[in-house]
C-alpha cells in the first residue's frame, strides 16, 4: 500500500500544482551539510529577503531609510541583530505596509494567530509560503522513516470548508492527500471510538497534531484496553507537550515522540531529533534571543525571522515565546544548531455536559476577525458554565456586540443537552498565568477519562 500511496500522493500534488515535493527534494539534505555550509546558506537566504523587503515592502523601505542604511549594509548576523524588532502591535497597526506592494492581495491567503497577548493577529501568506512550510514539516517527519505518500493521522481543527463537505467528498480528499484529519474540536469518547474504527481502516504510519489531543487519544486507547499497530513516529506541535503525555503517547503507539516547534505566523522553527534534542531549522528561519532579556541560565524572549515568507516578511519578529540557544552539537547526523524551548502555548480542553470534549483552539478560532476587542479569554468555571472575558477597545460597539452574540450562539449549540450557558463579561485587564503567558482558554473541569488538563500540568512544572 505504501508504494501505491506514494504514487497517489505525487499525482495529487501535481494536480494541486503544489511545489511541496520539489522544495522538499531541494532541502532534504540540508541538515546534514557542514555547519559552515549551513550558516553560509542561511545568510544568503537572509540577504535575499532583506533586499526584497527594502525594494517592495513599504514598512521595511521606511525602516532602512530611517536608519540611514540599505539592506546590502547588513553583512553578517551581528549587523542584522541591530535592526529593530517587529512586534504584534506593529503588525496590527501597519498591516498593509508590511505586505509586498507588487503582489495583489487577491493572490494571498489571510491567516490569523492567537499569540500570547490575547488579541488575534492577522497576516498574509502566499501559496509558495505554504508549500515551503509543508516541505519543512515533511522533512521533520522523514527522520522517523516516513516517506511522502505514507498515510498520516492528522489531529487538527476542522475549518468551515471541511464541515461543509459530504462524507464521500471528505473521505476522497483525505485519501488523495494521504493525510486523514481527526477533529480535536469534537473529541469526546464517542468521537474517539469512531477514530479507532477509522484508524484500522487507514493504517497510518505516523501521527501529527495538537499535543494535548494526541495525548488524550493515547490515554483513551490505553484506558479502554484497545490496541493499535505501532507507528513510525508521533510529531506533536501547536502547544506544550508535558513529560507524562510523552510517556503515554510513546507507550501506546510504540514509537518515539518528536516535538515540532512553530506558530501560525512562523512555521517549522525547530524539531527534536531521534536523540531528543531540538534543532533549529536554520535554512527556514533565523532564530535569536532578545539581548535585553538575557540573564545567565534564564530563558529569554525569542526573535524569529522566517526566510521563505516573502509576501509579508516577519523580520526580527518577537513571537512572545521564550527559550535558549544552545552551544555545541548533537550526536545525531543533523548539524543544525540546538535550542531549548522553555515556554510556549498552553490550551485547555473543555468538557461539556453531554460529555463531549472540545479543544481550546475551537474557542480561539471563534474570535478571529472580531472587531472592538483588545483581549479575550474563555474560562469554563463549571460543567455547564463558561465565561468569556473581553477587554473592549473604544468604538466598534455594534460590531463587537454582534460578534459576541454569534459566539454565544455557536458555543451553546455545541452541547446537545442544551444546558450549557456562556456569559460575556467586560473587564479592564486579564491577568497572565504564573509563567507570564496569556491563556486563551482555561477550564476548571476535567473529563473523567481524559489526561490531566494543561492547567494541572503547568502547575506541577511551575
Amino acid at each position: 500500500m505504501s508504494v501505491w500511496g506514494r504514487f497517489l500522493f505525487r499525482v495529487t500534488q501535481r494536480i494541486r500544482r503544489s511545489r511541496t515535493l520539489d522544495i522538499l527534494q531541494a532541502v532534504r539534505s540540508e541538515p546534514y551539510q557542514s555547519r559552515e555550509e549551513i550558516l553560509e546558506r542561511q545568510f544568503l537566504l537572509l540577504s535575499r529577503l532583506l533586499t526584497m523587503a527594502e525594494a517592495h515592502v513599504p514598512y521595511y523601505r521606511e525602516m532602512f531609510r530611517s536608519l540611514g542604511i540599505h539592506s546590502y549594509d547588513i553583512r553578517n548576523l551581528g549587523d542584522f541583530s541591530s535592526l529593530p524588532v517587529l512586534t504584534k502591535d506593529i503588525i496590527r497597526d501597519r498591516l498593509d505596509d508590511l505586505v509586498r506592494e507588487d503582489v495583489p492581495k487577491s493572490e494571498l491567503t489571510a491567516r490569523y494567530s492567537g499569540g500570547s497577548t490575547g488579541v488575534p493577529l492577522k497576516f498574509y501568506r502566499s501559496r509558495v509560503d505554504l508549500d515551503a512550510c509543508e516541505a519543512g514539516t515533511s522533512r521533520n517527519c522523514l527522520q522517523s522513516g516516513w516517506e511522502p505518500g505514507d498515510m498520516v493521522a492528522y489531529f487538527w481543527g476542522f475549518d468551515d470548508q471541511l464541515y461543509a463537505m459530504s462524507s464521500w467528498e471528505f473521505e476522497l480528499r483525505q485519501r488523495l492527500r494521504r493525510m486523514y484529519q481527526f477533529d480535536p474540536f469534537h473529541s469526546g469518547a464517542e468521537q474517539m471510538d469512531r477514530w479507532l474504527v477509522k484508524w484500522k481502516q487507514i493504517q497510518p504510519r505516523i501521527a501529527v497534531g495538537y499535543a494535548s489531543t494526541v495525548a488524550r487519544f493515547a490515554d483513551y486507547i490505553e484506558t479502554t484496553g484497545r490496541q493499535v499497530s505501532p507507528l513510525l513516529g508521533v510529531f506533536t506541535t501547536a502547544e506544550k507537550l508535558y513529560p507524562v503525555q510523552r510517556e503515554t503517547i510513546a507507550r501506546v503507539f510504540g514509537c518515539r515522540v518528536y516535538d515540532m516547534y512553530g506558530s501560525s505566523e512562523v512555521n517549522n522553527i525547530a524539531c527534536t531529533c531521534s536523540h531528543g534534542n531540538m534543532h533549529v531549522n536554520v535554512d527556514h528561519v533565523v532564530l535569536e534571543v532578545d539581548d535585553a532579556d538575557l540573564l545567565p541560565g534564564q530563558p529569554a524572549s525569542l526573535i524569529v525571522t522566517p526566510l521563505s515568507s516573502e509576501v509579508m516578511p516577519f523580520i526580527r519578529y518577537r513571537n512572545e515565546d521564550c527559550g535558549e540557544l544552545l552551544q555545541g552539537s548533537c550526536d545525531c547526523e543533523n548539524q543544525f544548531p540546538l535550542m531549548k524551548l522553555n515556554i510556549s502555548r498552553v490550551s485547555d480542553n473543555f468538557t461539556l455536559p453531554s460529555g463531549e470534549v472540545i479543544h481550546g483552539e475551537f474557542f480561539t478560532h471563534l474570535m478571529y476577525g472580531s472587531k472592538g476587542i483588545a483581549m479575550f479569554q474563555f474560562h469554563q468555571i463549571a460543567l455547564d458554565s463558561i465565561t468569556l472575558w473581553i477587554v473592549p477597545k473604544p468604538g466598534h460597539t455594534a460590531a463587537r456586540e454582534e460578534a459576541m452574540r454569534l459566539v454565544v450562539e455557536r458555543v451553546e449549540k455545541l452541547d446537545t443537552t442544551r444546558t450549557l450557558r456562556i456569559q460575556v463579561q467586560e473587564t479592564d485587564a486579564i491577568p497572565l498565568s504564573r509563567t507570564g503567558k496569556h491563556r486563551f482558554t482555561i477550564s476548571d473541569v476535567r473529563a473523567a477519562s481524559a489526561s490531566r488538563s494543561s492547567s494541572d500540568l503547568e502547575s506541577e512544572l511551575a
